[in-house]
């Protein structure tokens, strides 16, 4: 997978090659099918498709794809491709089919891909999700979004596109299931309307969309809107409460790149110091010459992902990050680096739990506790650590997943999934949505690492720093942050995190001094629906 792609399962970040995360989750039987179909016809792994509902899945850049975004003067001609590929989903003539795959796709695709198979996946998609009813479509850097209404719930249809005349569809590369979409209004978060608006379209969510989770806006440290939704269990019997903690993922990482700056800052290492001489534990003395901190911080040292089969099924009870480096360095026997280091960015989960394991070996202490005496208790952040998952804590929201192939007698909406036994360094604590606007604030306020600390962190990092636009895509890496710009050009910064029954995002938008946390603990398409929405507003997108 490509530095956009994360492996299921695992705890990781929100980066994709759209400006939303989406998700696959199709029905149990037909869906899965489809998506592998999608990923077989177009010549790549378009979708990654997983035996259980709410896999996650990853687009691989298709043949001719080019950096950038598209102009706004394409973006009319792009919609109405889209309404053309919806038309020939719909038609039931071959003849016109093939017409509308010649005036749909781009050069590239039609030289790789066979004519036939193109226009047999607009019938196996009329066959999988009925016919399609367009709402709406939108461009977004260089995706194209078609969202429909079809016999199985609203979908989004996500293409990638040519940015490059003349404009044409890629390929297919994901289809997700969305709630029905709705119109926002025109004011901005300092109208009451719009507060009021954000009220009803949560209570639309948790009423119609069984979603569960927690929500806050802020400017600077004044509370806009603050809500906690639904329930946190599969039976729906207990509430979510301001007690209720919810997973961060790979928002973890945010607290371990800062803790790793802290100690940058008081001299213990440098930025651009080698791994080998801080590690002792690190297998390859010449790899560990060539990567250095600021590569693990921005995900640029070519390393991969521990979160592998062999860990998801031996792995998960570990609870120190001594008892995971192994599973980091076994992986890196397998398969070895992905790019020479400091190359090209790739996320990487190992690269965190590493830097977990350099703070250990410079401070002499256990990186849980370095990070909770030097940001969680001075910020009296008291709802966040890296909670043990096996009952000893309460108020801990588990992870909620759709019914599966194996559990199709039951009529549950949603069934807990498992949980690894403890986080990491790279992901998988525990907080709340006031926790996280503390630690936002701090940061802000130079009262965790210096200003000029946190600017370099929310800065584009090397190797896209060097080009003339690192955010021309939409996002950037930084050193433990990951930056996006809007349609709009509105900047923030902040991560996320998602695993089957992990959903969070944390984005601060510094023109506007506004912090915007969601959490939710389901596979549930209303939480991307949700986030899309409220940065929207935020932004000014429409």
């Amino acid at each position: 997978m490509g530095p956009e792609g994360q492996p299921p399962g695992g705890f990781m970040g929100t980066i994709d090659t759209t400006a939303t995360r989406a998700r696959l989750r199709l029905r149990p039987t037909g869906g899965a099918a489809l998506s592998l179909f999608l990923g077989i016809l177009l010549g790549t792994v378009a979708c990654v498709a997983l035996a259980t509902i709410g896999a996650t899945a990853s687009p691989a850049t298709p043949a001719g794809a080019s950096a950038g975004r598209v102009p706004t003067e394409a973006v009319p001609g792009l919609l109405e491709l889209g309404r053309e590929f919806i038309d020939a989903v719909n038609v039931a003539d071959e003849a016109a089919r093939r017409t509308a795959v010649k005036r749909i796709y781009a050069q590239s695709t039609l030289d790789e891909v066979p004519e036939a198979d193109l226009v047999a996946l607009f019938g196996r998609l009329r066959d999988d999700l009925g016919p399609l009813e367009l709402h709406h479509s939108e461009v977004v850097f260089r995706s194209l979004h078609a969202f429909v209404k079809s016999g199985s719930g609203w979908k989004d249809l996500q293409f990638r596109v040519e940015t490059t005349p003349p404009y044409r569809i890629l390929q297919l590369v994901f289809l997700a299931d969305v709630t029905e979409p709705v119109y926002l209004p025109n004011g901005g978060l300092r109208s009451a309307e719009t507060i009021d608006w954000i009220h009803g379209y949560v209570e639309k969510l948790m009423h119609e969309d069984e979603l569960g989770g927690k929500i806050l806006l802020a400017r600077g440290n004044l509370t806009l809107f603050q809500r906690s939704i639904g329930y946190l269990d599969a039976k729906r019997s207990i509430a979510v409460t301001p007690k209720t903690r919810f997973n961060l993922g790979s928002g973890n990482k945010m607290f371990t790149a800062v803790a790793t700056m802290l100690l940058v800052e008081e001299g213990k290492f440098g930025l651009d110091d080698p791994i080998g001489s801080l590690l002792p534990t690190f297998p390859d003395a010449n790899l560990g010459k060539r990567i250095t901190v600021r590569q693990l911080l921005s995900h640029s040292s070519g390393l991969g992902d521990y979160w592998t089969d062999e860990f998801e099924r031996d792995g998960r009870t570990a609870t120190t990050l001594r008892d995971v480096e192994p599973w980091v360095y076994a992986e890196l026997q397998t398969n070895g680096i992905h790019f020479e280091p400091g190359a090209e960015h790739r996320y990487s989960n190992s690269g965190f739990l590493l830097l977990g394991r350099i703070i250990e070996e410079a401070t002499g202490q256990d990186y849980f506790d370095f990070v909770r005496e030097r940001i969680y208790e001075p910020l009296t952040m008291a709802q966040t650590d890296s909670y043990l998952t096996d009952g000893s804590q309460e108020d801990l929201a588990p992870p909620l997943i759709r019914p599966t192939a194996e559990d199709a007698e039951t009529s549950a909406i949603w069934v807990t999934g498992e949980s690894g036994l403890r986080g990491t360094s790279a992901g998988g604590g525990f907080s709340t949505p006031p926790d996280m606007l503390r630690f936002v604030r701090a940061l802000v306020e130079g009262k965790l690492v210096r200003k000029e600390t946190l600017e370099e962190m929310t800065s584009p990092q090397p190797p896209s720093s060097s080009t003339a636009d690192p955010l021309g895509g939409g996002y950037a890496y930084g050193l433990g942050f990951l930056l996006e710009r809007s349609q709009t050009g509105v900047l923030s910064w902040g991560h996320g995190g998602f695993a089957p029954g992990v959903n969070f995002e944390l984005r601060y938008f510094p023109a506007e001094d506004i912090t915007f946390v969601l959490f939710c603990n389901q596979d549930n398409g209303a939480f991307d629906d949700l986030k899309r929405n409220v940065e929207k507003l935020i932004t000014g997108d429409r």
